[in-house]
């Protein structure tokens, strides 16, 4: 399974990026070694971060991310490009800044590299949706709790059908992006792959507050047939 970004800009310059999983679990095939500081394991070390540096060197999610992030290495937030990704089912293509872009694959890569936290986002990478607004955001992430449920309750685990922890999921990936705002501080010296991440983390945020904005109130509606006998 492949999904292909590119991101041109108007000078013409291409940077692209052929994303490979594995069919059985979607996780990223490594991108490659890297031997950056950046990328060890206990550089801002994630607070929750079950790993041990005598198991793992690096982390998985910093190795992957370093052979994005060094291509805009000198690139600014608002510099427009035109992303484009292509899937086996689908092309996506935007016009904007280049932060959103880097947002997007980002986040493909921080939920699919074997985070232990993060791994819980991987359904979402699944069903991965470039660019996605607010409301698709929340009600995929919704329904990918959901679903997450009811595979609990089919393996003779204990459900959680009034999405009592949900928010606490979402409050775990703020941690996590935290820590790395952390690590990409050191490294990088112009805005895009720093503001990408605060994006990226920003739409956790939104997850955290929600459901408590009379969310299921709006959608609502949209299930009246749902509520017939």
């Amino acid at each position: 399974m492949h999904i292909y970004y590119e991101f041109l800009f108007s000078s013409g310059r291409i940077e692209s990026f052929d994303l490979s999983f594995r069919e059985l679990d979607f996780a990223l095939e490594p991108l490659g070694p890297s031997d950056e500081h950046w990328t060890k394991l206990d550089y801002h070390q994630c607070a929750l971060c079950p790993l041990r540096k005598v198991d793992h060197e690096f982390c998985p999610v910093a190795r992957n991310l370093s052979h994005v992030l060094a291509r805009f290495r000198h690139d600014n937030s608002h510099d427009p490009v035109r992303v484009r990704t292509t899937a086996d089912e689908r092309i996506t293509e935007r016009k904007g800044d280049l932060q959103t872009g880097i947002s997007s694959i980002m986040g493909l890569v921080m939920a699919t590299s074997g985070c232990p936290i993060l791994d819980t986002f991987k359904p979402m990478a699944y069903t991965h949706l470039p660019f996605a607004n607010e409301g698709e955001t929340i009600f995929r992430s919704v329904s990918t709790y959901l679903t997450a449920q009811y595979v609990r309750m089919c393996h003779g685990l204990t459900p959680d059908w009034t999405l009592s922890n949900f928010l606490p999921s979402y409050s775990a990936v703020q941690q996590v992006n935290a820590s790395f705002i952390e690590r990409l501080r050191s490294v990088f010296v112009s805005d895009a792959n720093l503001n990408a991440l605060i994006l990226l983390d920003a739409i956790a945020q939104f997850g955290t507050f929600t459901l408590k904005d009379n969310w299921l109130g709006k959608v609502e509606p949209l299930f009246l047939a749902h509520l017939q006998d």
